[in-house]
Parts: structure tokens; C-alpha cells; sequence
């Protein structure tokens, strides 16, 4: 897994007093010249960067990274918040059965994380 977050900032914390959003995107700026020439490199060769998990089921593998993709592939024409799944398999040779659509956002993500903590504390025993 290769995080979009700078090595320098793995394990930053904001200032006390701080907005945790906001002093984080301020850090980030001292990496724009770097994302910006991963940007130019892709176009150059007339691709897009695009975040990716994939999953290698046969040998086992996954991965998670930014990467370049050709401007013809479904991830380069996603937008905004959406998700993508593309599956490659022996029945859809060559072109990937493509899923597309708008993320859930932020308030449908955190009302399903706050129903699954839910979920959970009505599994534990009392008292615990």
C-alpha cells in the first residue's frame, strides 16, 4: 500500500488549537510541485494519475498506489467522488466489467460507521 499522504507526513499532528483539516492541507502544499510533475509526466504520455486498489486473485496479490492510466481506460474517466470497480475475468476478455457511480459521501459514511459501532457494542457483553 502506497499512501497519497508524503513519507514527511505519516505520523504529523496539527498544533494545539489547531483545525486538524485545515493544517493538513496547509502541510500538503509543500508537496504540489511534486504531485503537479507526476501530473505533467502522465500527461506526456497522455495518460492520467489515478489512486487504485487492485486485487490479483489468482497469485494472491494486491496492491494500492497512484499510478498512471491511458486516457482510454475506465478509471481516467472518473470524476469528483466517484468509485470504480473494473473486473477482469475469463469472461469479460478484453474489455472489464466496469461498476461506476457517486461515492456516498461524507454524512451516508459516517452514519454507516456509527450504525456498525452500534452493531458492535450490542454484540459485547455487558460491562465490558
Amino acid at each position: 500500500i502506497k499512501s497519497l499522504v508524503p513519507d514527511a507526513l505519516a505520523n504529523w499532528q496539527p498544533k494545539e488549537g489547531e483545525v486538524l483539516a485545515d493544517a493538513f492541507v496547509r502541510e500538503m502544499a509543500a508537496f504540489d510541485d511534486e504531485k503537479t510533475a507526476l501530473m505533467a509526466e502522465a500527461e506526456k504520455d497522455d495518460m492520467v494519475l489515478r489512486f487504485v486498489g487492485s486485487i490479483d486473485v489468482v497469485n494472491k496479490k494486491c496492491s494500492v498506489k497512484l499510478d498512471k492510466y491511458p486516457k482510454t481506460h475506465p478509471f481516467a474517466g472518473t470524476q469528483y467522488a466517484d468509485n470504480i470497480v473494473a473486473f477482469d475475468t475469463e469472461r469479460y476478455v478484453p474489455q472489464p466489467l466496469v461498476i461506476q457511480g457517486p461515492g456516498a459521501g461524507a454524512a451516508v459514511t459516517a452514519a454507516g460507521i456509527y450504525a456498525d459501532f452500534l452493531r458492535i457494542v450490542d454484540q459485547c457483553p455487558e460491562g465490558k
